[in-house]
């Protein structure tokens, strides 16, 4: 692992597993208060299945407003304007990663745990050319007003929302309403739904999500 830096964004840098050039990109977004280390030792697990994975675990580019020694993407008390201000940190890094790589969006997940859950939601589905895919552990679709329904069959990325039923912090039935509303968009979702997990990633959904990955992603 080395750190780097793509766009404005520095942090965990893990090449793929085989060596030599990546044939696909993950990236993943930490939760708030934490940092890209945080998730960074779910590349060895996951690049079992995908050997040619490079991955990018950024930090969030603001500290904590209550933990100074992390990060956060945006403060939590705005859940509005802050992941709109938040994005463009992210969209720049993913562009500058794929370029850099030589790699198209076709090869590109985006994922994240909580505020990171959040932030993979906003930007996956706004970004153009869609990611192959986007996953959200404990996340919530905060803005949706924007993603409009395509009956042509709009290029957004597949979505899957992976949430513990015991979540503290970000309870599960949120998990059920962005269901909800991406499947009203007519954006293809899954959901797992981990019983008895609280606010964390387990190995049951992490095997999902690697599964999902498996389906879009090159090995």
């Amino acid at each position: 692992m080395e750190i780097r830096r793509f766009g404005d964004l520095s942090g965990p840098f893990i090449p793929p597993a085989r060596g030599g050039i990546a044939s696909s990109l993950i990236l993943l977004l930490h939760g708030w208060g934490a940092d890209g280390n945080d998730l960074a030792n779910l590349a060895h697990p996951i690049s079992v299945r995908f050997p040619g994975a490079a991955f990018f675990v950024p930090n969030g580019p603001a500290p904590c407003k209550v933990n100074p020694a992390g990060r956060e993407w945006f403060n939590i008390d705005d859940r509005v304007n802050g992941p709109i201000m938040a994005a463009p940190f992210i969209d720049n890094a993913v562009a500058d990663a794929l370029d850099r790589m030589n790699l198209s969006p076709s090869a590109l997940a985006l994922g994240g745990f909580s505020q990171g859950g959040m932030m993979s939601l906003h930007c996956g589905l706004r970004q153009t050319p869609a990611p192959a895919a986007i996953i959200s552990f404990s996340g919530i679709l905060l803005l949706h007003e924007d993603l409009v329904k395509n009956s042509t069959g709009a290029p957004y990325s597949p979505v899957l929302l992976v949430h513990g039923t015991e979540d503290e912090v970000v309870p599960f039935q949120f998990q059920a309403a962005s269901r909800d509303m991406l499947q009203a968009r007519s954006i293809e979702v899954e959901t797992v739904d981990c019983v008895g997990l609280g606010h964390g990633i387990d190995p049951d959904g992490l095997s999902a999500a690697i599964e999902f990955l498996a389906r879009y992603l090159p090995a």
